[in-house]
């Protein structure tokens, strides 16, 4: 436990400073630790505690799912964390490595960190500068000059139909929608997209694109009704969030987790374990209302597992209060103690239900190493370049599970996640070279599925 001052009263006789951003590589040989450090938080706490945070309030209520999309955006890998959070402290410890196994040590990264949440407290409040450009270890472009804020967002959520994907990008390229980052899952029967670019049509353009649009979905209803949503937004300034987080907050909301307690068809590893516990709290707590939830995740490691159980606890209004993360060979185990964010009354049954349900559905949601996966690196870029790619799968007979696009410049690059056959053999290779021989000005990879 940490030691605090008996002559501490009141937060407010201290002056906040930003966050420094530590990182000792020196501690452990294979990994990094990052500590992210409030000095004013350091002389009121007298013991050596690995990251310290002072939380202000309902505004950093986020402040966790802020520090792990940081780390995650930098495609970096968390394989051990701990997690404590009591009233206006939080303390929290991350051994991260980068996806080629390496540490952190380039100080742009440490600056995006410190600059990201920086720019997080801000929000809702004064206006900051987001983060300075970096790249990642695999060469992906954040920070300022690569915000979605500045495009049109094109959101939809859909029932999953083959070449489903491939007949909303040709329609988006007939009205000129230019694609520059995108991100597409399918799951459980249904589909998420969420494009970004630029596009500035009269406000009837947008109403035809909508109507068009229906018709591609109904074109594939074989019921009569189909259920989707689509939600068309101009440039937002202040708009600034995960494309990821929040392509699982409206598939959440498209209720794609509901039956997955009971799916015997799952592609998930069958080590995937999640299991939802109440429990009172033992300390010495006179309350009629105090109790906590013990949420523990077990599955396959892979990389922002933690982020996407993170974001989905707190999408679905819970706090972390304590929690540990650890990664044994290939498996990981996620162990959360949550409490409801309007305070510590019980959770339901039927709570505990859905709780276990999203956070299956967040793990499943996101492809993993167990779809074919084909990596895209333009060196001649075209407007119809992601619509060809999608058209070429489909007429290969294979199902685009998932896909994420980023364009920069003339840059451009993307992973499609595939099912349909065997990623190994005769459909692998017959895939690669309909793709080399349709398309020119790229550069395609496929690595096989690892069950």
């Amino acid at each position: 436990m940490a030691y605090f001052d008996p002559n501490f009263h009141s937060l407010e006789e201290y002056t906040v400073s930003p966050p420094k951003v530590c990182v000792d590589n020196d501690t452990y040989g294979d990994h990094t630790l990052v500590k992210i450090i409030n000095p004013h938080v350091l002389q009121i706490l007298k013991y050596s505690l690995t990251i310290i945070l002072q939380v202000h309030g309902a505004n950093r209520r986020g402040i966790l799912v802020d520090i792990v999309q940081a780390l995650t955006d930098l495609d970096l890998i968390i394989s051990k964390s701990n997690i404590s959070a009591d009233g206006e402290w939080m303390m929290n410890a991350f051994h991260v490595t980068d996806e080629l196994g390496n540490k952190m040590t380039d100080p742009a990264h440490i600056r995006y960190v410190e600059q990201s949440l920086m720019f997080a407290e801000r929000r809702g409040g004064e206006r900051r500068r987001p983060p300075d450009e970096v790249r990642t270890c695999l060469n992906n472009l954040l920070g300022a000059g690569h915000l979605s804020s500045e495009h049109t967002v094109l959101e939809m959520t859909v029932t999953d139909h083959p070449g489903l994907l491939s007949e909303v990008l040709a329609t988006l390229l007939n009205f000129s929608f230019q694609v520059n980052s995108a991100v597409a899952w399918a799951h459980n029967g249904r589909a998420g997209f969420i494009f970004y670019g630029p596009m500035s049509p009269a406000p009837t353009g947008l109403t035809e694109l909508k109507v068009q649009l229906k018709r591609v979905v109904e074109a594939h209803c074989l019921r009569g009704i189909e259920k989707w949503q689509l939600e068309i937004s101009g440039p937002l300034p202040d708009r600034v969030h995960s494309a990821e987080r929040r392509l699982h907050q409206i598939m959440q909301e498209d209720n794609d987790w509901e039956g997955m307690a009971s799916r015997t068809d799952l592609p998930l590893p069958s080590e995937t374990v999640v299991t939802a516990v109440e429990m009172k709290r033992s300390v010495n707590y006179n309350e009629k209302n105090n109790y906590m939830v013990e949420v523990t995740v077990r599955s396959r490691d892979r990389p922002k597992l933690v982020f996407d159980v993170v974001c989905t606890l707190a999408d679905l209004n819970y706090e972390v209060v304590h929690g540990s993360v650890s990664t044994e060979e290939t498996i990981a185990v996620q162990e959360y103690y949550i409490k409801k964010r309007d305070g510590w009354s019980r959770v339901t049954e039927m709570e505990k239900g859905k709780l276990v349900e999203c956070l299956m559905a967040a793990i499943e949601r996101r492809p993993g190493p167990w779809w074919m996966r084909v990596e895209v690196r333009v060196l001649e870029y075209r407007d119809s370049l992601l619509w060809e790619i999608t058209r070429v799968v489909r007429e290969n007979g294979m199902l685009v599970v998932g896909a994420k696009w980023d364009k920069m410049g003339e840059l451009a690059a993307g992973i499609f996640y595939v099912k349909g056959g065997s990623s190994s053999g005769n459909v692998a290779r017959r895939l690669i070279q309909s793709l080399r021989n349709e398309i020119g000005g790229c550069d395609f990879e496929i690595k096989e599925s690892n069950n």
